[in-house]
């Protein structure tokens, strides 16, 4: 049993050292980055708005592109929402959605896109 334990603390510690905070402006997302998905949640808002968007799940990881470190997919099974989310190598993290209204208040619409910089 100890030995269980020891082992339990040392995978449930090292998962959490892993998580990456990234912020752009209002928004949030928190990166966990793994061998082949990533668990991420985004959240924020454009800066005068109420209302909020928020996203979050496992993201498959896909071939990066040029001037990319990594790169996921996440693909939402109950909407068409779509996000892929773009580590470059100079440290900054690009996301880009689409269809992902139903994750959004109205004024919130388009405010998880672009470049977060590492908090």
């Amino acid at each position: 049993m100890r030995r269980f334990s020891i082992i339990f603390i040392f995978v449930t510690g090292s998962s959490l050292a892993n998580t990456f905070v990234f912020t752009k402006n209002n928004n949030v997302l928190s990166l966990s980055p793994g061998v082949e998905i990533a668990e991420f949640s985004i959240n924020g808002s454009h800066s005068n708005t109420s209302s909020l968007c928020s996203i979050g799940g496992m993201a498959e990881s896909v071939r990066a592109g040029e001037g990319q470190r990594n790169r996921w997919i996440y693909s939402d099974s109950s909407s068409a929402c779509v996000a892929v989310i773009s580590e470059l190598k100079d440290g900054t993290v690009n996301v880009m959605t689409r269809s992902c209204e139903n994750h959004c208040g109205v004024s919130a619409v388009g405010s998880l896109d672009g470049k977060y910089v590492l908090k």
